[in-house]
């Protein structure tokens, strides 16, 4: 039998470093579809943890918007991604994500999940930056 391949680890510059080919190729694929859906959004495609280890197709976007005042902005969105095996014998591959904190799936091959919004990053921003003010002023009131 053949010696697999060792695991690389994945690095701040080469986030791809440690995919397999296979993977690499997805997540082209994933960061050429996704770089139209939230203009003034950054983001960056990584391996879904675990995903290394048992080859999955199974990736995580890191949407973050920066500003002039929070150039390293938080907070993060995570948008969950699957990829299908035959990714690369499919014109439309049936890629599917969920966005942090929700249980709705979407579909890319459908007109609901082709229809990303900017506007679900912005709601998902907001309810952190909610919560972390909320807990700022439970924290001043447990001190006083």
């Amino acid at each position: 039998p053949a010696a697999s391949s060792p695991l690389r680890p994945c690095t701040l510059v080469d986030n791809k470093a440690c995919m397999d080919e296979r993977q690499r190729k997805a997540c082209v694929m994933l960061e050429d579809m996704i770089k139209k859906w939230a203009s003034s959004y950054a983001r960056a495609v990584e391996l879904a943890p675990g995903a290394q280890q048992s080859r999955e197709l199974k990736f995580v976007a890191l949407f973050s918007k920066p500003s002039k005042e929070e150039p390293i902005a938080w907070p993060i969105v995570r948008v969950k991604f699957t990829v299908p095996d035959d990714f690369e014998g499919v014109a439309h591959p049936r890629v599917t994500y969920t966005l942090e904190g929700e249980r709705m799936v979407f579909d890319v091959t459908t007109d609901l999940g082709r229809r990303f919004k900017e506007s679900w990053l912005d709601r998902i921003v907001m309810d952190k930056r909610a919560v972390r003010a909320d807990m700022a002023i439970m924290d001043r009131t447990r001190k006083a």
